[in-house]
């Protein structure tokens, strides 16, 4: 484990692993660096990984009244400074934050799983997500967040019926830790605000740049990569069979190394 100082005195702590070129891993929202080591060993034989910690997870400092996008911008630059490390890789939220550091640091080069910028991304779930939050019930939260992003959960059963079974397994550290990661999806959706508002200002990434989906996940992500494809200049896209939006982290990490060592390497 090493960490760097941020320039607001934030603590950023990463999980260095492998030999080799370096690359930075930035975790999707509700997730932390630990929930990639196994896409770490897949690159190790070939690639220095640093699975970095964002704002209010694990080894980095919490996350403070008034951050945004600039905070983000100096923890990614304060862990450059001190490894030397330009090249990045980022997941669903993190590939969103990843996009937009991308043009003001000297990102080398960048691969991004499914950032949900540029299609109509849904928000009903929102106000009940918080609402489950404020009211600790984050099994409930968890289910709200799975059914807003259609992430396996189904459509048509209420939230309730589907947090029943599953709270009483949701106890002590599990539960601690589950909350924690909920709640930094609020921070993580005003993060993603600008790009919502203004999707064409991913035109100005320059890096050589790799799209990377799932062809089973949800609609809207895969029309997030189509305009992406069709507006980052020089972008190049990799659909995967049989997985979704979850396949860096626990579907198929090894698939992910393998597409991303081709293009790191190259």
């Amino acid at each position: 484990m090493e960490s760097a100082v941020s320039r607001d005195g934030t603590r950023v702590g990463w999980e260095r692993s492998g030999a080799g070129p370096g690359l930075v891993v930035m975790h999707g929202g509700g997730r932390a660096a630990k929930h990639y080591r196994a896409l770490a060993e897949a690159l190790a034989d070939r690639f220095t990984v640093l699975l970095v910690d964002r704002r209010g997870r694990g080894m980095t400092g919490p996350i403070r009244p008034g951050d945004g996008v600039q905070a983000e911008l100096e923890d990614l630059s304060a862990v450059m400074e001190a490894t030397g490390v330009r090249d990045v890789f980022g997941h669903s939220g993190g590939a969103a934050t990843a996009l937009q550091l991308a043009p003001r640091l000297p990102v080398r080069r960048l691969a991004l799983y499914e950032p949900p910028v540029g299609a109509p991304f849904p928000r009903w779930w929102v106000p009940k997500f918080e609402a489950a939050l404020a009211n600790d019930r984050p099994v409930l939260a968890m289910v709200l967040l799975a059914q807003g992003l259609q992430m396996g959960a189904p459509q048509w059963l209420p939230p309730a019926v589907l947090e029943a079974p599953i709270r009483p397994f949701v106890r002590g550290e599990l539960r601690r830790e589950m909350a924690q990661l909920l709640a930094t999806m609020p921070h993580e959706l005003e993060l993603l605000k600008p790009l919502l508002d203004h999707p064409e200002r991913v035109a100005e990434v320059r890096c050589p740049t790799l799209l990377m989906g799932g062809a089973k996940s949800p609609r809207y992500l895969l029309d997030a990569l189509g305009f992406l494809e069709r507006t980052i200049p020089g972008a190049r896209r990799v659909t995967f069979p049989d997985v979704g939006h979850n396949a860096p982290d626990i579907q198929a990490p090894k698939v992910v190394a393998g597409e991303l060592a081709k293009f790191f390497a190259g």
